[in-house]
């Protein structure tokens, strides 16, 4: 009998904050576990966790309290309405945003002993390129860049793409664009994405033996349910079902449930 398949990891990454990533996540989760994808979202934002605020819980304690060693995981482990599991972290602790040798080992540990229940694992990574969001990058099989229009957005995305495509060798990365114009999103979200993908081959595709390839995976519009849902702490679902960035989150889902290979992985030294 083979083996059963370990879980499908992504990580939800931005070049800075406030482009929606955290919103993204966790409706993308709710989506996958509504298509029946068991799916754990791991808040991989070990300073500035909010995952748990967006969604109005209350956890009893914190993925630092497992990595110390305090608690284990199974206590930590939230249900959501959104039928997806949530592993919460701290806020405010330095200490966390400091990636070291233990506690690498004790991240890794923790997935695996978490893999076998699950098909899907979100890492919500924090903004930038720090080591840790660099870390939790690189145990992915799949990196889903979020952006918008704003050129502020493209450029530390860029910088994003640059030093995992250097110091990792991630050639392959999935791109969200969030905030796109209402009335044509598609137009909005490729032009995005082609000027993001001749910035990257101008400079960093002669660097490597393989071409950085970014893929237009999900364009989201600008849409007020985003706001009205984020202000009552609930998922877009309960809020407002019909909303036109539900819509496309959901096709986000379908696609990355119905992918039979990742789109590239990066090295793991």
């Amino acid at each position: 009998m083979s083996p059963k398949p370990r879980a499908r990891r992504y990580a939800i990454v931005s070049g800075k904050g406030g482009v929606g990533k955290t919103v993204i996540t966790a409706n993308l989760a709710a989506a996958l576990a509504a298509r029946g994808s068991r799916t754990l979202v791991v808040d991989a934002d070990l300073g500035l966790a909010n995952l748990d605020v967006i969604l109005g819980l209350n956890p009893s304690g914190t993925l630092q309290d497992v990595l110390s060693g305090d608690l284990p995981v199974e206590e930590i482990l939230l249900s959501t309405r959104g039928g997806f599991d949530l592993l919460p972290a701290g806020s405010g602790t330095m200490e966390a945003t400091l990636l070291t040798p233990a506690l690498a080992e004790s991240v890794q540990a923790m997935l695996e002993k978490l893999e076998p229940s699950y098909d899907a694992i979100l890492f919500d990574a924090g903004a930038g390129i720090g080591e840790v969001v660099l870390f939790f990058a690189r145990l992915a099989d799949e990196i889903l860049l979020v952006v918008t229009p704003e050129p502020t957005s493209l450029m530390d995305a860029y910088a994003t793409v640059k030093v995992l495509a250097r110091r990792f060798g991630c050639n392959n990365f999935r791109l969200v664009v969030n905030q796109t114009n209402p009335r044509n999103p598609e137009q909005s979200g490729s032009l995005v994405a082609d000027r993001l993908q001749q910035v990257i081959s101008r400079f960093l595709s002669n660097e490597s033996s393989k071409p950085v390839r970014i893929h237009l995976a999900g364009v989201l519009p600008s849409d007020p349910a985003i706001g009205r849902a984020i202000a009552r702490q609930k998922l877009l679902q309960e809020t407002d079902p019909s909303a036109p960035a539900l819509t496309r989150i959901r096709r986000l889902a379908e696609s990355l449930d119905s992918a039979s290979q990742p789109a590239g992985e990066c090295s793991t030294a």
